[in-house]
């Protein structure tokens, strides 16, 4: 399976990570799985994992189904997409990145894992109290 998803709840963190040769039928499958998942909130922030990435035949009109329909939160939340080193999947990658930030939603993108943790744990934190 070339995408997984992780929630983990108590970091109040959604993982999604790809690698291989990714397609819109996985992240379809990985999109039904999170939703399905009680432990699912939409308040999580996000983590996009694509650097193991190697292609992406990821149609357009599948990102832009799995943006407009992703399941939205009242309160803040980061979002964050770790690159890819490789050429390949980068124009998907940076047109995911586009997408989510043409519908106002934050995104920031890292070139690993534990810069983007490390970010979405520090931006979180510079919320104001609730």
């Amino acid at each position: 399976m070339p995408v997984t998803v992780t929630i983990d709840a108590e970091r109040r963190l959604t993982i999604t990570i790809g690698e291989g040769v990714v397609t819109d039928e996985e992240f379809l499958r990985a999109r039904k799985q999170l939703l399905a998942d009680p432990g699912f909130d939409p308040a999580f922030d996000r983590i996009w994992d694509f650097y193991a990435v190697t292609e992406a035949r990821v149609s357009e009109a599948v990102a832009a189904r799995l943006i407009a329909g992703s399941p939205n939160s009242e309160k803040p939340i980061y979002r964050a997409v770790v690159v890819s080193e490789r050429t390949a999947p980068m124009n998907a990658i940076l047109d995911f990145i586009s997408r989510i930030r043409q519908t106002n939603r934050p995104i920031a993108a890292f070139p690993d894992r534990g810069s983007a943790e490390k970010w979405v744990t520090t931006a979180r934190a510079d919320l104001p109290p609730k």
